[in-house]
């Protein structure tokens, strides 16, 4: 039986010495999720799996999806999860959804959760602001989707400004935002985002590893092309906001053959647009995918919004070079020269890049074990051990708020029985 989307997206239990924050029960809002694959619908079913294995009674919350015979599951693992009514806004991809804040909130007072935390904020995480504002709990919120970027891929730049005031007063209603990258958090800290901490994402280097080459793979990502061609892959939703069109002057190089890996609304423009110049293979998954970017030669990234870029990380874990725009917090990830390099938003400059990888084999391959050798330092355990105590850290300074309503409180109460005493003296 063919795998399930998010079954392959595992993380193993922290060592027993780890720190573990005090907490029972997690609600998780998430704005993406299963069928849906991206990093946001990844990152949140891998958070739930770790409070699983942390003991932990898990709730998620998440838009209605159906694509093709595909739903949002009610159960993931033994986490619960609430699908709640949702839309389809105009002019953004079908499968993402907004969904409405405020409905079904009775599970989560009747689940009453230690600790809240959102996936990508933007509507359905007013359900959890709520919450969390009346029961004085902590809030952790995700900075993982460029929102205000978006609306310039999608005709909406005027609105750019408008954005950024709405997802900035979203986060700073958190106790804590976490952000994947350095450069995220200068430019958070610069637009006025309180609060903001690091949270670096992991990598599954077992699964993602140039040992799953695969000859069979090769050929079909090839497309019928010389095997000796340097084979540059890219891996991602085929999206407007993902910029696919600026690999449109590699798949003319000789010598070169690209093979696009995903699905989305922008295929058929993308395939009128690339011709018989691109292997389109759809949608892969689990050991498909591994193996396919562990048969390519370098990696091609194009989304210029990206905040985390998980596929950037695992082509990294892959053993491929990686050619990044210069935008976004997936330049974090690349040395220029040494595992990869930092492309200009043209055409032109991918297809410079990878020319110079073609004609260079001997330091591309030295490129590609950089980039090994640069994942293999990350790991979801890693990352799950730092969120433990970012929320050590957000249940200690939730109790200091607390412990200062309380006292003004009292404060109050003091004043306001002084003067009713004094009152009644003269009256």
């Amino acid at each position: 039986m063919a795998a399930l989307p998010g079954d392959d997206w595992r993380v193993n239990a922290l060592d027993s010495l780890a720190e573990r924050a005090p907490v029972r029960r997690v609600a998780l809002i998430t704005e993406a999720f299963l069928p849906k694959v991206d990093g946001v619908s990844k990152l949140t079913t891998l958070t739930a799996r770790h409070h699983l294995n942390m003991g932990r009674e898990v709730l998620i919350y998440a838009p209605y999806l159906k694509v093709g015979d595909l739903r949002t599951p009610d159960m993931l693992d033994g986490a619960r999860v609430i699908a709640v009514p949702s839309m389809h806004p105009p002019l953004v991809p079908p499968e993402s959804r907004f969904g409405f804040p405020y409905l079904k909130l009775d599970e989560l007072w009747r689940f009453q959760p230690d600790l809240i935390h959102l996936f990508s904020p933007a509507a359905l995480a007013w359900t959890g602001v709520h919450y969390a504002r009346y029961h004085g709990v902590p809030l952790i919120a995700n900075y993982q989707t460029d929102l205000p970027g978006y609306t310039h891929r999608y005709g909406l730049g005027f609105l750019e400004g408008v954005a950024w005031a709405y997802v900035r007063h979203l986060h700073n209603k958190a106790t804590l935002t976490l952000v994947p990258t350095q450069h995220n958090l200068r430019e958070l800290r610069e637009r006025g985002f309180q609060r903001l901490r690091l949270w670096y994402r992991g990598c599954d280097t077992v699964s993602f590893n140039p040992a799953r080459r695969s000859a069979e793979m090769r050929r079909r990502l090839l497309g019928g092309r010389p095997d000796d061609s340097l084979l540059v892959l890219y891996v991602g939703r085929l999206a407007r906001e993902k910029r696919v069109e600026l690999l449109r002057d590699v798949a003319s190089l000789d010598g070169v053959a690209l093979a696009i890996v995903g699905d989305g609304p922008l295929r058929p423009e993308l395939e009128q647009l690339f011709g018989d110049r691109a292997t389109f293979t759809g949608f892969l998954t689990g050991p498909d995918l591994w193996a396919a970017y562990a048969s390519a030669d370098v990696f091609g990234f194009t989304g210029t919004n990206e905040v985390a870029g998980q596929v950037v990380l695992e082509a990294m874990a892959s053993g491929l070079p990686v050619l990044v725009p210069a935008s976004g917090g997936i330049v974090d990830y690349v040395t220029p020269g040494v595992n990869g390099f930092v492309c200009a938003i043209d055409p032109a400059d991918y297809a410079h890049y990878v020319r110079l990888l073609r004609d260079q084999p001997e330091r591309r391959r030295a490129m590609a074990a950089q980039a090994r050798a640069y994942a293999s330092r990350l790991s979801w355990e890693d990352t799950m051990a730092r969120l433990e105590r970012l929320y050590i850290e957000a249940l200690q300074m939730a109790g200091r708020s607390q412990g200062i309503r309380a006292r003004l409180r009292q404060s109050v109460r003091q004043a306001s029985g002084a003067l009713s005493a004094r009152l009644g003296r003269t009256e």
